[in-house]
């Protein structure tokens, strides 16, 4: 079982955010990842934690089969359905964003560029959310 931090919206109370490691913030509590109000905010679209680029794609190299940032960018390319305008925008959000964020509608896109579907991206953003940098 592990234990999460975790900080509630001062005047509803409702859990706002979830940390795998203790926050500066002095104003958070713990909970067992297993808890309710952790599960339930995990599993919301509003629930998911920003991704940093290097995270996705880090976490993308251990599905099987392995998936590469230069040959989802072939694949864009190749998109039958979408206008050179469309390709460019998602080729800029794949490589020049900085964060990524799921409710985004480019990133199931992005997931079928990778032959994943929503589900497992929601997987792969909560298990790739928890790879921290080397200290």
């Amino acid at each position: 079982m592990n234990t999460v931090y975790i900080s509630r919206n001062a005047v509803t109370g409702k859990l706002n955010g979830i940390f795998y490691g203790r926050p500066e913030s002095s104003s958070v509590e713990t909970l067992p990842e297993e808890h309710p109000d952790v599960q339930a905010y995990l599993h919301s679209q509003a629930g998911f934690p920003v991704l940093y680029k290097w995270q996705l794609w880090l976490a993308a190299l251990e599905l099987e089969p392995p998936v590469y940032k230069a040959d989802i960018l072939q694949a864009i390319s190749a998109l039958a359905d979408k206008t050179s305008q469309e390709k460019e925008a998602i080729r800029i959000m794949v490589e020049d964003i900085q964060a990524y964020h799921r409710e985004d509608p480019r990133i199931d896109l992005l997931g079928q560029a990778m032959r994943i579907t929503p589900v497992q991206m929601d997987d792969l953003w909560r298990w790739a959310a928890l790879i921290q940098p080397a200290s």
